[in-house]
């Protein structure tokens, strides 16, 4: 990782030269950029300007992997992160302008193209840029610190020498460097000097009595431009001579075309051609509207791979037929005698509970704009995960990494969704038969209809109970594996990759301690792909857990609260997440017709508790309000982290409500959004209440998935107090306030 300093030829006045004259190799190093590296174990800076942005300002050098500061002192901040709406992009800015000192009015941020520079290794031995599992301020929080301040010692560095000071002498205040009788130099004065200089290799970071813009609620960035339409997205991508292509993927994950009919397509005024590849049918014509025309107008006969006769149902036979096979059994997490004493117990306690697919939902459709050419192939998309795409535009041009350019784009939405690859690979599949820079759009219902869904999920769960004593706990889980269109054939064979589902009920996220526990997974796959959804498999572990704590309570005629807190693992900053929550929700003192369930997660070290409150409307629940606690350790921008609770929190409320993908024939039935029944405003909480922990001594977790999983159980239990009816199976159904 590297912050680059622009030369700024001609700044100083004549009397506020260096002292020492340069060498001539330094002041050939001072006619480019000053890069100053950061500690990134495999990091190597190689990456194109992209020719559909505005360029550098006049002397500014190429990009840089992480700041470029103008002659105006202009900051520029590369982003490593995609932007997806997670206000990642803010996070960075803040980190990089408060420890080089800058004036925040003087800061920009810019999508990175793909490059070394940006990659990390989330799996061993597998480097990729990339953005998920809520990563961006948590690995990105202390290379950015480092970058910034290293810029600001190289600043003062230059200004000592312009001075002839002691660099122990001068300090900086919001963009320049000051000297103790008073003088000061702007930065972009001083960065011809600075790039001369050898950078340091470690600095100290700022204390954070000492903070301007960490911690703090910095305004998004991004705000202006999107409410503006400046801001650009992979749809908004223009090049010369482009063309457009509506894409009809097959409508059975794993079919493929048959046969085709163009003629009728053909026809349709302004449409040039059509291309056929093994999954899809491509019209392309110069704008998309003539496109999606002959689209309409194609007849393709599909081969569907021996899928055409699966249903939601044939899923559910199957799912409560794999329940008792004890041949496939997975053991994920064993603690104690859980087995035998549920098979010696006169009375045990049996829930099933059962959760649908549930499609991404994404408001930007998919969208790809390639153009490939004799000697390279330029890719510019809004994915998360950018190494990929390079990847696969090797793989599928034959081009060398050298050859191939990738350019991210603001995402409107991703949740999981753009970090699989498939309508990228078909859009490079289309690219190799066009002779013409072509951007390659799924219309909504195209999108809906190839998703990478969160898998249906049953889940059997059976408990003994001993007066207030949970003596055994077992569960068995069952369905198809999100990490299945994600993870390498290598770590498909490893047990991990089977317990990846489980989180939240085997130990890595469970909150809770049993003296008796077994946690077991039976795979079942299916031919709908399935991908990563917000908060992973806490989107529906969380769900049935903390329900079946709630069904584990009443039998031992205990409050949930106090049983939680007895079962709580020793560690006091979940219990500070916990009572906080019910403190500030006034639990047990909700108005008189309100009543209240509570949830509970602990998401990759970051614990997050939610009450939901809701009221009876004509004898139907109708929720009211949500309060929510969060510790995520260091946070920085205390606003934008409130913010992913409340968006976290009505995504998993929306999936409660009423979102499921069924299957008819192997088809995907929903296609949009009058049938895939995202959560309205008028279904929407009327408050939700964040309250975030003062964690800042600890490192800094993810905040973009943790606030999903508590609302579905916290409104589930809400239900029940309300109605004296348990919900096993999501969504839920009209009469208990789902929108059918």
């Amino acid at each position: 990782m590297y912050v680059s300093l622009l030369p700024n030829d001609g700044a100083l006045a004549p009397d506020e030269q260096p002292a020492v004259e340069p060498s001539r190799r330094a002041f050939l190093a001072g006619t480019g950029a000053l890069v100053v590296a950061v500690t990134l174990p495999g990091s190597v800076y190689a990456a194109p300007d992209d020719p559909t942005m505005a360029p550098p300002a006049e002397g500014a050098s190429d990009f840089s992997p992480f700041v470029r500061v103008d002659p105006d002192g202009t900051v520029t901040v590369q982003s490593p992160a995609q932007e997806m709406g997670q206000g990642s992009n803010t996070g960075l800015m803040q980190l990089v302008a408060d420890e080089l000192d800058a004036d925040w009015d003087k800061v920009r941020i810019v999508h990175a193209p793909e490059a070394k520079a940006y990659r990390f290794a989330m799996i061993p031995g597998d480097a990729r840029q990339m953005t998920g599992g809520s990563m961006s301020i948590r690995q990105w929080r202390k290379p950015m610190r480092e970058a910034g301040a290293k810029a600001r010692a190289m600043l003062i560095a230059a200004a000592a020498e312009v001075w002839g000071a002691r660099p122990t002498d001068l300090t900086t205040d919001t963009h320049k460097v000051v000297h103790p009788d008073g003088r000061t130099l702007d930065y972009g004065a001083l960065v011809g000097v600075a790039s001369t200089l050898k950078p340091p290799r470690k600095v100290a970071l700022k204390p954070r009595d000492q903070w301007k813009y960490m911690g703090k609620g910095m305004p998004r960035e991004d705000l202006r431009a999107k409410v503006t339409g400046a801001a650009q997205y992979g749809m908004d991508v223009r090049l010369p001579g482009m063309v457009r292509a509506c894409v009809v993927p097959c409508p059975i994950d794993t079919g493929r075309v048959k046969a085709v009919d163009d003629s009728a397509a053909r026809a349709v005024p302004g449409v040039l051609d059509v291309v056929v590849i093994d999954n899809a049918v491509a019209v392309i014509a110069k704008t998309f509207w003539p496109a999606k025309k002959g689209a309409d107008a194609l007849k393709v006969t599909w081969d569907d791979a021996g899928h055409g006769d699966v249903g939601s149902a044939t899923i559910a036979r199957i799912h409560a037929e794999a329940l008792d096979d004890e041949k496939s059994v997975i053991k994920g997490w064993k603690q104690g005698k859980a087995a035998r004493i549920i098979e010696d117990a006169e009375t045990v306690l049996e829930a099933t509970y059962t959760v649908p697919y549930l499609d991404h939902a994404t408001i930007e459709p998919l969208v790809c704009t390639v153009h490939v050419q004799d000697d390279r192939c330029d890719v510019w998309v809004g994915s998360q995960a950018p190494t990929l795409v390079l990847r696969a535009a090797m793989d599928i041009t034959g081009f060398k990494e050298d050859q191939v350019a990738v350019y991210t784009k603001t995402i409107g939405g991703a949740f999981g969704r753009k970090g699989n690859n498939d309508w990228v690979e078909m859009s490079l599949h289309i690219g190799m038969q066009v002779d013409a820079p072509v951007q390659c759009i799924w219309t909504r219902e195209a999108t809906t209809r190839m998703g990478r869904y969160r898998p249906a999920i049953t889940t059997r769960m059976r408990a003994v109970v001993e007066g207030k004593e949970l003596k055994a706990l077992h569960v068995r889980q069952t369905g198809d594996n999100s990490g299945r269109s994600w993870m390498s054939p290598f770590f498909q064979k490893l047990d991990f990759y089977h317990w990846f589902n489980a989180e939240g009920h085997i130990k890595i996220g469970a909150p809770y301690q049993y003296e008796n526990v077994l946690v077991e997974v039976v795979p079942r796959t299916f031919h709908p792909n399935v991908g990563f959804w917000r908060s992973v498999g806490q989107s529906f572990t969380i769900y049935k857990r903390e329900c079946f704590l709630d069904e584990i309570a009443e039998a031992m005629g205990e409050d949930p609260i106090t049983l939680r807190r007895r079962m709580l693992r020793d560690d006091p900053r979940l219990r500070h997440v916990l009572d906080l929550c019910i403190e500030k929700s006034g639990w047990g003192k909700a108005p008189e017709g309100h009543f209240q369930g509570f949830g509970l997660t602990d998401w990759a070290g970051t614990m997050c508790a939610q009450v939901v409150e809701v009221r009876l409307d004509s004898g139907v629940p109708r929720i009211v309000k949500v309060t929510a606690t969060l510790d995520c350790g260091a946070y920085v921008n205390a606003d934008q982290v409130k913010a992913q609770v409340q968006g976290g929190c009505i995504m998993g409320l929306s999936s409660a409500l009423g979102e499921q993908i069924t299957f008819d024939k192997g088809r995907t039935v929903q296609s949009n959004f009058h049938d895939y029944k995202v959560m309205r405003m008028n279904k929407a909480p009327y408050d939700i209440d964040v309250h975030l922990v003062d964690a800042f001594e600890h490192e800094p977790r993810g905040v973009g998935e943790p606030g999903t999983p508590p609302g579905i159980p916290a409104l589930v239990n809400a239900i029940y107090a309300a109605t004296g009816t348990r919900v096993r199976s999501l969504p839920l159904p009209p009469e208990l306030g789902g929108v059918g």
